[in-house]
C-alpha cells in the first residue's frame, strides 16, 4: 500500500471490480482515462481479465486502486515499464463526482514518488486531452511539463481533440515513499 497526504492506493482485489466497472461504465470517465474507443464491459469480462493478469501478471503494468475513507473511489497505475529506458506511462481514472477534489493529484503524486523512489524510473510520461483545462492544471500542479502536442488525434465529444503529451523526469534526490 502506498500512503499519500488524502488517498491510500492498494492493489486491485477482486471485491473492488463491481465499483470499477461502475466507474469504467461511465463514458465521460472512461473517454477521458483512455485512448480507445469507450466500449461498455460487462462485469463478467471485467472479473474474467483480472483472473487472467491475476494467473500470469503483466510484468510492464503496476495497477492500483485510490481509496478514500474506505472507499474506492478510482483506479491509477503505471504501464509501458521500460527498465531500459528507466520510463513508464501513467494512468489514471477517478469517479466524476470525485473530480476538482484533489483526489487525482494526491494520488499522481504518490504514484510518482513510486515511480522516482522504489522502481528506479527516471521519466513518467501520460497523455491528456489538451483543451481539458482541469486536467491539464492537475498534472502541471504535480510538476509535469509538455513534451508536445498531436494534433486532431482523437475523437472525443464529436470533434478531433489535440492531445498533450507530458512528462516529469525524476528530481536529484528520489522522494521518499510512505508505505502503509
Amino acid at each position: 500500500m502506498l500512503s499519500g497526504e488524502r488517498v491510500l492506493l492498494r492493489a486491485v482485489e477482486r471485491d473492488d471490480l463491481r465499483q470499477l466497472w461502475e466507474m469504467d461504465n461511465d463514458l465521460e470517465v472512461e473517454h477521458r482515462a483512455s485512448d480507445q474507443p469507450p466500449k461498455p464491459v460487462s462485469l463478467a469480462q471485467m472479473e474474467a481479465r483480472f483472473d487472467t493478469r491475476a494467473a500470469q501478471p503483466d510484468s510492464d503494468i503496476v495497477w492500483f486502486v485510490i481509496v478514500v475513507e474506505d472507499m474506492v473511489i478510482g483506479s491509477c497505475g503505471l504501464h509501458h515499464l521500460d527498465q531500459y529506458s528507466q520510463s513508464c506511462h501513467l494512468g489514471i481514472a477517478i469517479k466524476r463526482d470525485r473530480w476538482g477534489q484533489g483526489y487525482g493529484q494526491d494520488a499522481v503524486r504518490t504514484l510518482l514518488r513510486y515511480a522516482f523512489g522504489p522502481l528506479n524510473l527516471r521519466k513518467v510520461s501520460l497523455e491528456v486531452l489538451a483543451d481539458d483545462a482541469r486536467a491539464v492544471g492537475a498534472y502541471l500542479k504535480a510538476g509535469f511539463t509538455e513534451e508536445g502536442r498531436f494534433q486532431a488525434h482523437t475523437w472525443h465529444d464529436g470533434d478531433y481533440r489535440d492531445v498533450q503529451r507530458m512528462a516529469i523526469f525524476r528530481p536529484s534526490e528520489p522522494p521518499r515513499l510512505r508505505t502503509g
